[in-house]
């Protein structure tokens, strides 16, 4: 009697899992599953038409991962594909994608450029200069992607990041964060808000 009871306890939490789940994704039978981080990387990498990429570029793309379990780059031969993931409850959701590319290494250079900020729910700055040594994102040490090693035009720049919102749907716009650089004695050289 008591087993029994168990088991339907277990079959109505299944029913409820599944009908959360089925509710939020329209996915009835767990095929687009994205219940790791790897998985859903698959998903989205399998369906080039909505990584707007070709299955060259993701062939060829080293994988880098990052401190923060939920940012992933892809290294191409000239740019760097920035996927942040948003996890859901139990659901890993399709990574919103930012890219740094030849286009942008080249207006950093064009303008000589000290620094470069992007902003898609992850707060980042591309630098120049060889003095900065560490940035802070708010209050956050940021995380530091020599692009140097992955492609040659980015020879002498740095990408540093940190992922202000990782549960936020859409961030558009200016972080609206400070960015504090350093220098390599802890000094700071410069602060600037991204507004």
């Amino acid at each position: 009697m008591k087993a029994a009871r168990v088991l339907i306890a277990i079959l109505v939490v299944f029913l409820v899992f599944w009908l959360i789940y089925f509710l939020k994704t329209d996915d009835l039978f767990f095929k687009d599953a994205y219940f790791t981080k790897e998985r859903a990387y698959q998903a989205w990498a399998s369906n080039t038409k909505h990584s707007g990429m070709t299955s060259d570029f993701l062939k060829n793309a080293k994988k880098i991962e990052t401190g923060d379990e939920r940012v992933l780059m892809l290294a191409g031969e000239n740019q760097i594909y920035q996927l942040r993931f948003q996890k859901d409850f139990f659901l890993w959701m399709l990574p919103s994608v930012d890219g740094i590319d030849n286009e942008t290494i080249k207006h950093i250079n064009e303008f000589d450029s000290e620094y470069y900020f992007s902003f898609n729910c992850v707060a980042t700055v591309t630098t120049k200069s060889p003095k900065i040594d560490k940035v802070k994102i708010g209050k956050n040490d940021a995380e530091l992607l020599p692009l140097g090693p992955y492609f040659k035009d980015a020879k002498d720049l740095n990408f540093w990041f940190y992922n202000t919102q990782p549960d936020a749907f859409d961030c558009q716009g200016p972080s609206g964060e400070t960015f504090t650089f350093y220098d390599n004695n802890g000094k700071v050289i410069t602060k600037v808000i991204d507004n």
